[in-house]
């Protein structure tokens, strides 16, 4: 029965050049002619040759010229889906058993970081590399991955190999690995708020407030706590942004609801203060997020490594906003 199966296997992909289904991948992607011949190194023809057989092979046009480009037909976007993953796990197969050395590996790592760990991390990341693998490349991104139960999508449309992230609750799956827990509380101006450890209901009610955005689209957790409560508060602004945050909170009454570890950017070198909540609302899971098909790759397991190790939380200068309530 396994003979036969191989057998069928092998006579149906026999058909098939390898070569075809890199064009179609990138033409999906590319939807240009020119464009795919730039990325593959072929000339244009080669690559129009190419659909041709595609064509024939699948008995549908699979892409129509429009004046915006390429565009594929449902039978080609039914494919592209199992296109690619046949195309990643052979590239897995090939690549993938390849030891790798970060001494003197070159490869690029594409890696997504909420803003304020980008701050933290970033530094810290690139020092160790130009010390001990200087031949490496970090492409940075500020991908968002607003929930467990996406980040699979995410990571693999955006091609990320690593993502560390806040999460609400720890994801059930294999794909991800704890790191800490983010105290959530409030940034204000000392000078206005003063300088207890906590912030009153009545304070946090009545003065005007930033949000992160990136945070605040989903899910709305300091809203929907209030909300539980009856109560509300006054956003003014909408940011994704950590950077302006200082210059913004500073001599004003305004305040910013962030993390224990956002806060250690925002409150340098200025009269802004780590506030604890006047509400009872769980600290956020910073975890690793990784692609799943990615699970054996040793360039992975390196990366994921250095950043848990680069990432462990210094003791809090900023003190724990819970032990003071």
């Amino acid at each position: 029965m396994a003979d036969t199966t191989h057998t069928k296997l092998a006579n149906r992909l026999n058909k098939i050049n390898l070569n075809l289904l890199l064009v179609f991948h990138t033409l999906y992607w590319k939807r240009s002619l020119t464009l795919t011949a730039q990325a593959l190194c072929l000339t244009q023809p080669a690559v129009s040759h190419s659909l041709k057989k595609l064509r024939l092979l699948m008995d549908d046009p699979l892409f129509i010229k429009t004046v915006d480009g390429m565009q594929p037909t449902p039978l080609a976007r039914q494919m592209d889906a199992a296109v690619a993953t046949g195309l990643f796990y052979l590239d897995q197969a090939v690549h993938s058993s390849n030891e790798f050395s970060p001494a003197t590996s070159k490869r690029e790592f594409r890696v997504s970081l909420v803003d304020y760990v980008s701050q933290q991390l970033q530094p810290k990341l690139i020092q160790h590399c130009l010390e001990h693998a200087p031949d490496l490349c970090f492409n940075m991104l500020s991908t968002r991955i607003a929930s467990a139960e996406g980040a699979q999508q995410v990571l693999q449309e955006h091609d990320i190999d690593l993502a560390v992230v806040q999460f609400e609750t720890l994801p059930l799956t294999s794909h991800h690995e704890y790191l800490f827990d983010d105290v959530i509380g409030c940034v204000g101006d000392a000078t206005f708020h003063g300088e207890s450890s906590a912030i009153t209901l009545e304070a946090f009610l009545n003065s005007p407030q930033v949000a992160l955005s990136h945070r605040e689209d989903s899910p709305l957790l300091i809203n929907e706590k209030l909300r539980e409560l009856g109560l509300e508060r006054k956003i003014v602004a909408k940011t994704p942004y950590i950077n302006p945050l200082q210059e913004i909170l500073a001599s004003t009454a305004l305040l910013c609801v962030v993390t224990e570890s956002a806060a250690r950017v925002i409150c340098r070198n200025n009269s802004l203060k780590f506030y604890a909540l006047p509400l009872d609302v769980p600290a956020f899971k910073v975890c690793l997020c990784w692609d799943e098909r990615k699970d054996h790759d040793p360039g992975i397991h390196w990366l994921r490594q250095l950043t848990r190790e680069l990432m462990t939380p210094a003791p809090s200068a900023l003190g724990d906003p819970k032990s003071n309530r």
